[in-house]
């Protein structure tokens, strides 16, 4: 909240009798009052300044920047300039000193703003006030004092205003603030007092009181206090309708509030927490429970456009449901403009090319507008990886984060777990940043590949039941490790593997503002996407882009460095055997591959194994039981034929060698002679 959302607004500043004041100074003290030697009641006032006849008078006032608001920044420790004060001066007492409107709830009959919270956020300041004056020196007295709110229905707003209508006693009253009967100012010890007793001086502790106080300005009007709506019918005050019920939902059997935090780029967010029914009821009563918006279920229906829904109805057979989406409407509004700081960007991000030698900066560009016009759009999971430093990974995530909001989440591996998933699922985009999947973890690796492909995701945190939610997941890694940031298996078309260069390899400069430069030009950006044509108009895939258009030397080089020792040693003895035995085409079956891969290797695969890899990996398979030739390196280097009868695998020279290697293969070709005497079944 900011000051200026309160009712409570101090008067602007006469510059003729002090010192020019900044608008963004946090604590003013007047030559008048730095000038004193000692300082037995230093009078204290917000920004902007009120005292200007105070000073003429001599009376010691300096304008301290938030005591009017509870979340201001400059209320997190005291002012140095102004502890300095205090000890230099000797202070023994502080006045903070407030306009007669203080009190005032800034009523208006048209507007439902609840009066209390203006109150409510100068209690919280004077309170913050008090405890860091109190950690500073203990012997300090702290005062309140306010004009008499009487003297705002005379237009007596300000302590220059009351000195011009009572010039003689103002400041007589203002210095006796420690009698109890004072005419001009209400005054509280609050270094003797309990907090209480400036909440009752406000009349915040409950809807009767504060009626009573303001039932003038009130009258029979519709008012909101502390989230509830209430109006006096004349007998008496009636409570109308809770205000704050919009704050929580249920969904099944389940209470949540919904809460604004504020992310690493300065943007809300609106979260989801659990919220106990018991802690409803003893923060507002039974009633309010019953006033609560109530859904069936969760559901998850992302939509960038104006055609978002936060509440989805449906109606099949006659069985209506109310369904809680729990993706988040972007906020950003489209404008015309120019954007040369994120394209320059995102053509180093993506300045990669894939094998066939195309420039993959317009498909980044279609990535980003997939994502944002058709975000229901399976899309390849999108790994950037980069041993240097500083080239832009992290920033690259971050700038999505400022796109899309709430509907993004950046993890780490911790984070990313597959058993509580309430911190990402349903999430247009999952990063991971410095990404890195053991080999070994099968489980990760299996929920990665569903939520690229998945249907449906289980939406489940720490001691909440799991839900079923549709999953429409784009995934994006970010890794230090080009070579293995987890295992991808040949053939897989899931993974669009760039390697970015630093930013210093493009010739380009670190410019630490860049973040900030693009938040400017999202707008402009999202009207170019919008008018945009795609590179790749059609779809041809599951993830649309046809397969070879994100085939990298940088997705091979994963591949490669990320197959296990079977397919590693598979890979090899084929390899060996089609050079060796210089055929185009050779046949085993599954028990001639585990006999021959066992004689040699340290480890010893099995036959479900083997057949587990050809068929997950290299989509072979042993086909109907037929003869075939089986060839046999014998230990003088010939090689002889026998013939066998089984069911084999089928493998294909220009499958397992490399193009030169293949080339080679045909001056060895040579035809065979079958020996019927040497076939072995």
């Amino acid at each position: 909240m900011n000051t200026t959302e309160l009712s409570y607004k101090p008067l602007k500043l006469n510059h003729q009798l002090t010192d020019k004041i900044s608008s963004d100074e946090l604590i003013h003290i007047p030559k008048s009052t730095s000038n004193q030697k000692s300082i037995a009641s230093l009078f204290v006032t917000d920004l902007p300044f009120t005292a200007d006849s105070a000073l003429k008078a001599g009376i010691p006032f300096v304008a301290y920047n938030g005591i009017t608001n509870q979340y201001s920044e400059n209320l997190k420790v005291l002012h140095p300039d102004f502890t300095q004060l205090l000890q230099e001066k000797k202070v023994t007492t502080v006045v903070l000193v407030y306009n007669s409107d203080v009190l005032d709830p800034g009523f208006s009959h048209d507007s439902d703003k609840d009066l209390a919270w203006p109150l409510f956020s100068i209690f919280f300041a004077v309170k913050k006030f008090k405890d860091l004056l109190n950690a500073f020196d203990r012997d300090i007295t702290l005062i309140w004092a306010n004009i008499k709110h009487q003297f705002h229905f005379e237009q007596v707003i300000t302590l220059d205003d009351l000195e011009k209508k009572h010039p003689d006693r103002t400041f007589i009253h203002l210095q006796n603030f420690k009698s109890q009967e004072n005419s001009f100012f209400d005054c509280i010890n609050l270094t003797e007092n309990s907090p209480n007793r400036l909440f009752s001086h406000f009349r915040l502790n409950d809807a009767f009181t504060f009626y009573s106080y303001h039932a003038d300005l009130l009258k029979q009007h519709e008012f909101v206090f502390r989230s509830v709506c209430w109006c006096h019918d004349g007998d008496k005050l009636e409570k109308i309708k809770y205000t704050d019920t919009k704050l929580f939902l249920r969904v099944g059997p389940y209470y949540y509030k919904r809460i604004m935090i504020n992310n690493a780029h300065d943007q809300y967010e609106e979260v989801l927490k659990p919220w106990s029914i018991g802690e409803i009821a003893r923060d507002y009563g039974k009633d309010f429970i019953k006033q609560i918006p109530r859904y069936d279920s969760f559901v998850n229906k992302p939509n960038n456009s104006g055609e978002y829904q936060r509440v989805v109805t449906t109606n099949h057979k006659g069985i209506v449901s109310s369904l809680f989406n729990i993706y988040h409407p972007v906020d950003w509004e489209p404008v015309a403009g120019e954007w040369p700081t994120i394209e320059r960007f995102l053509k180093h991000i993506f300045t990669a090319c894939n094998v066939d030698g195309e420039v993959l900066y317009q498909f980044g560009l279609d990535y980003i507008q997939l994502s944002y016009q058709n975000p229901r759009q399976r899309l390849p999971i999108l790994a950037l990886v980069s041993s240097e430093r500083n080239t832009g990974k992290s920033t690259f995530l971050d700038f999505l984060k400022l796109i899309y909001g709430a509907n993004m989440a950046i993890l780490d591996n911790q984070r990313f777990n597959p058993k509580f998933t309430s911190h990402f699922a349903g999430k247009l985009l999952v990063a991971i940043d410095e990404g890195h999947i053991p080999l070994h973890d099968k489980t990760t690796k299996e929920m990665i590949k569903n939520m690229a492909t998945g249907k449906v995701m289980w939406l489940e945190g720490k001691g909440s039941n799991a839900e079923v939610i549709e999953n429409f997941t784009h995934l994006i890694f970010c890794s230090n490790d080009e070579r293995n940031f987890m295992q991808i298996d040949s053939g897989e078309n899931r993974f669009a593997v760039l390697k970015v260069p630093s930013f210093r390899a493009q010739g380009l400069k670190d410019d630490p503002d860049m973040l900030d430069k693009m938040r400017k030009e999202v707008p402009a950006f999202l009207n170019f996407l919008q008018n945009r044509c795609l590179h790749y108009p059609v779809k041809t895939t599951r993830f649309w882009f046809p397969d070879e258009v994100y085939i990298t030397e940088a997705l091979q080089m994963v591949m490669d460095n990320t197959k296990s020792l079977l397919e590693k040693e598979l890979e090899e003895w084929l390899n060996d055997n089609f050079l060796t035995l210089g055929e185009i085409e050779l046949n085993y079956t599954l028990t001639d591959i585990m006999q021959e891969l066992n004689k040699y290797s340290e480890s010893k695969f099995s036959k479900s194994k083997v057949k587990e890899i050809l068929s997950a990996i290299y989509n072979i398979n042993p086909g109907k039981i037929t003869r075939y030739a089986y060839f046999n390196i014998k230990s003088d280097g010939d090689t002889e034929e026998f013939k066998r009868i089984g069911r084999c695998c089928t493998f294909y020279a220009k499958d397992w060698m490399t193009e030169s290697e293949y080339k080679g293969l045909f001056p060895l070709i040579k035809k065979r002679n079958l020996d019927p005497e040497k076939i072995n079944s």
